[in-house]
């Protein structure tokens, strides 16, 4: 009569064996969310990792652009201040022709003048002398002493407005090669400055990516 308890013995260990495996089951599910959890922190340190050499690219980046964008500047500026330059300094040389013009212009109408006068007086003692006028001394001789001493106030008037119109132009002359120089030597000044920019914005950028490189090694990034 003690068969029975055979099966009762195959019983619990099938259900010990039941529980065995169960716990293994467990065990590995607990393995596999840790693994799961792991992973899911080295992605996000990954993540932030890159986050952070994506801020420091970034402040280099645009470093560089500023800098670039500061000599190019600079430069644009000192490129168009040398060719305004040199329209003043041509527009100097074409005021010093048209000064050298006006007194040459001068000249020629100061002779004409003078041979107009000559000619005038020339008929005037003509006709004197065809009518029998003494033209040696009294009020024909005045008549060709006034008519001499107004055509060289003539003459010497258009001397005088020819020297004044010249001394216009060479001081225009004088005036275009001065601003000539200045607008040069802003062209170097704003060359100059665009450098000094370039120098700052680099120093600003990296003094910027020095600070967040110390942040994110501080944290751990």
């Amino acid at each position: 009569m003690c068969l029975p308890a055979v099966p009762v013995v195959a019983a619990g260990a099938a259900a010990a064996s039941s529980a065995a495996a169960a716990g293994t089951a467990a065990a590995a599910t607990a393995a596999t969310a840790a693994a799961a959890t792991t992973a899911a922190a080295t992605a996000a340190s990954a993540s932030i990792f890159t986050l952070a050499n994506a801020s420091l690219a970034a402040t280099a980046l645009s470093g560089a652009v500023g800098v670039y964008g500061a000599v190019k500047s600079g430069q644009a500026q000192n490129a168009q201040a040398r060719y305004q330059s040199a329209v003043e300094r041509n527009n100097a040389k074409i005021a010093g022709w048209q000064a050298e013009d006006a007194t040459k212009r001068g000249q020629i109408e100061e002779q004409r003048q003078r041979l107009a006068t000559a000619r005038l007086r020339g008929a005037q003692r003509a006709g004197m002398a065809a009518n029998g006028i003494e033209i040696d001394s009294g009020s024909p001789l005045d008549v060709l002493m006034d008519t001499a001493s107004l055509g060289e106030l003539d003459a010497l008037t258009i001397r005088s407005n020819a020297e004044r119109e010249a001394y216009g132009f060479r001081s225009q002359g004088g005036n275009l090669m001065a601003q000539a120089g200045l607008t040069r030597m802003a062209g170097r000044n704003a060359q100059t400055a665009g450098y000094i920019g370039a120098g700052s914005t680099l120093l600003s950028s990296a003094a910027t990516a020095g600070d967040r490189a110390a942040t994110y090694k501080r944290y751990g990034i």
